[in-house]
């Protein structure tokens, strides 16, 4: 569906000198899938999306959405291939002085369509996203979750076959993130369309994503479905998927040393219970943990408090059943 292919961004400064945005960045998106990217400030996630988006058009490489090469398009033809991309905005960016309905619409009278048919599609739009007998409504009269809402259903209101999310949650309380995720699995699960979701949130990767790629410095640092890259717990992206549990200086007793523990549940592996047995049997007291399900795979941070003398043997042992560990600062 999506495929990117060596590509290259860079935007020239003063000087001389050039500032490189994305830098050889190959990806894979599958159709009807929903792919997260994340990555911190400064990793090329923005740029991406306006490449993606054909707002910016890469130094080098290729950018194929949906069979069509973006980065060959010019005038019309790329007019036509931008609306088959829905964009959804951090802060929804509704149009004040318009009703819900004349907000969903809008791209659709952009268009050209007919009155009758936006009518159709903005009434279709409305029940997909819950807000049925709201077309009237304006922004102001909405709350923070509605009003992207009402934004997801004016990126999907000219039939796109790609929905790209910009920070989609990140404005909004904790109940209002869960219910915007699970109207974006719902129009990806009605509708078909693949969905890449930009965050630097983990929770939304974990819970909706089915695959994941991490930027860094406008690379690919590593990419794939979820289950896959959490299944190697020492990964990068399955640390930053699963955090070490904070432990704070005051919390490990004299003498003791802080073991940071990861490790991965799944068949043929030890499973939670069994690591915490271990750890009890070495002597061994769990100072914090975090364990997360993604799909069969269960990933498991522990904090262990050791004694000094003994952590080299400790580490070793749990190196024998597969579990990493190492000492860590508290």
């Amino acid at each position: 569906m999506i495929d990117l292919m060596g590509v290259r961004k860079v935007y020239p400064v003063k000087g001389g000198t050039e500032v490189v945005a994305l830098d050889n960045l190959t990806l894979h998106v599958e159709r009807g899938s929903i792919h997260g990217i994340v990555g911190q400030s400064g990793a090329g996630k923005s740029t991406l999306i306006r490449c993606l988006t054909a707002l910016e058009s890469p130094t080098e490489g290729r950018i194929v959405v949906d069979g069509v090469d973006m980065t060959a398009l010019s005038g019309a033809r790329l007019r036509e291939a931008r609306r088959r991309i829905g964009m959804v905005f951090q802060a929804a960016n509704l149009l004040d002085q318009r009703t819900a309905a004349d907000n969903i619409g809008y791209p659709l009278r952009l268009a050209r369509e007919k009155k009758p048919v936006i009518a159709a599609r903005v009434e279709e739009m409305l029940e997909l996203v819950g807000l049925s007998g709201r077309g009237s409504s304006y922004p102001s009269q909405l709350s923070g979750g509605q009003k992207q809402r009402v934004g997801i259903a004016r990126a999907m209101a000219d039939t796109p076959s790609v929905l790209l999310c910009d920070e989609p949650t990140s404005a909004l309380d904790g109940e209002s993130t869960r219910q915007i995720l699970d109207l974006l699995r719902q129009v990806r699960d009605v509708s078909g369309v693949t969905v890449v979701v930009i965050t630097h949130e983990m929770g939304v990767v974990r819970e909706i994503c089915d695959s994941v790629t991490l930027l860094r410095h406008g690379s690919v640092v590593q990419s794939g479905t979820v289950e896959e890259v959490v299944s190697d717990a020492t990964s990068p992206l399955a640390q930053e998927l699963v955090p070490a549990p904070h432990v704070s200086a005051s919390e490990v007793p004299d003498g003791m040393k802080l073991l940071d523990v990861v490790f991965t549940s799944r068949p043929g592996t030890p499973t939670g219970a069994t690591v915490l047995n271990l750890a009890a049997s070495m002597g061994a007291d769990v100072t914090a943990g975090t364990f997360e399900s993604i799909g069969e795979t269960q990933v498991g941070r522990l904090a262990l408090s050791v004694p000094g003398y003994h952590s080299d043997q400790i580490i070793r042992q749990l190196g024998e059943h597969q579990i990493r560990a190492e000492v860590r600062e508290a």
